[in-house]
């Protein structure tokens, strides 16, 4: 039948399942080429496009996990809103012959930080055990822009703002970047930083990017800050703080 296929000039249709290979994948959701780019790095074999308001779906996490070849495969959703999504793999990936391992990263610096304590030596249990508690020992904060007038958190914000975000809370909304990050520098403060970087965006300079950076390392002097191009929509900066 191929062969009389191949006749007419058919072809077989592109299978997207990989039979497992290796013991451990990695499936990571993210959005931007520099986020996606450093997750290959650290060894990600799928990457899902989405995060803050694209949101993939199961199918789109499922497609990924059948294409990596790995008879266990963590998921890291790096959002809280694509939780559930990535859970509901798990019966699905089952059918298949694949486990799957949801790692529950709210924000990709955790999810960084989970992926940077792999060991692909351990034990399914320990690894999911470690990688967990990588994500809890980072704080993440978000820079955005407010599109309109609202309320939020019983903050008055005005379009044109600039947003803080601190561990998923507003911090507060201000008129420019320094100012800014003069409170939120306050607030990462309580934290006793060790470690800290800065994932810039799509719509921010390498060199706005840098001068970001240094202020959080004049007032942290102690800290090891890095700049690292991540390419994200939505947010000018993604903070990680440990």
């Amino acid at each position: 039948e191929l062969a009389e296929k191949q006749k007419n000039g058919e072809s077989e249709p592109e299978c997207d399942f990989a039979a497992p290979a290796k013991d451990y994948g990695i499936v990571t959701v993210c959005a931007g080429e520099g986020m996606a780019a450093l997750f290959r790095d650290l060894g990600a074999d799928g990457i899902v496009t989405g995060g803050q308001t694209m949101n993939p779906s199961t199918d789109d996490i499922l497609h990924e996990i059948d294409r990596t070849p790995a008879s266990t495969v963590f998921v890291f959703p790096n959002n809280k809103n694509i939780i559930m999504a990535a859970e509901q793999t798990v019966p699905l990936a089952a059918e298949k012959g694949k486990k799957v391992v949801v790692i529950p990263t709210k924000t990709v610096p955790q999810g960084v930080s989970a992926l940077l304590s792999f060991n692909v030596d351990e034990e399914p249990e320990q690894l999911t055990a470690d990688m967990t508690a990588a994500a809890g020992n980072v704080h993440t904060a978000m820079v955005t822009y407010a599109a309109r007038d609202s309320e939020f958190d019983g903050h008055s914000i005005h379009a044109g703002e600039y947003l803080a975000l601190l561990d998923g809370a507003l911090l507060g909304s201000y008129s420019s970047i320094p100012t800014l990050f003069r409170e939120l520098n306050w607030a990462i403060n309580d934290f006793s930083p060790e470690f800290i970087t800065v994932y810039y965006g799509a719509d921010v300079s390498e060199d706005d990017a840098n001068e970001a950076a240094g202020t959080i390392t004049g007032c942290f002097p102690d800290a090891e800050v890095s700049v690292v191009n991540g390419g994200q929509p939505v947010y000018y900066y993604m903070i990680s703080v440990e």
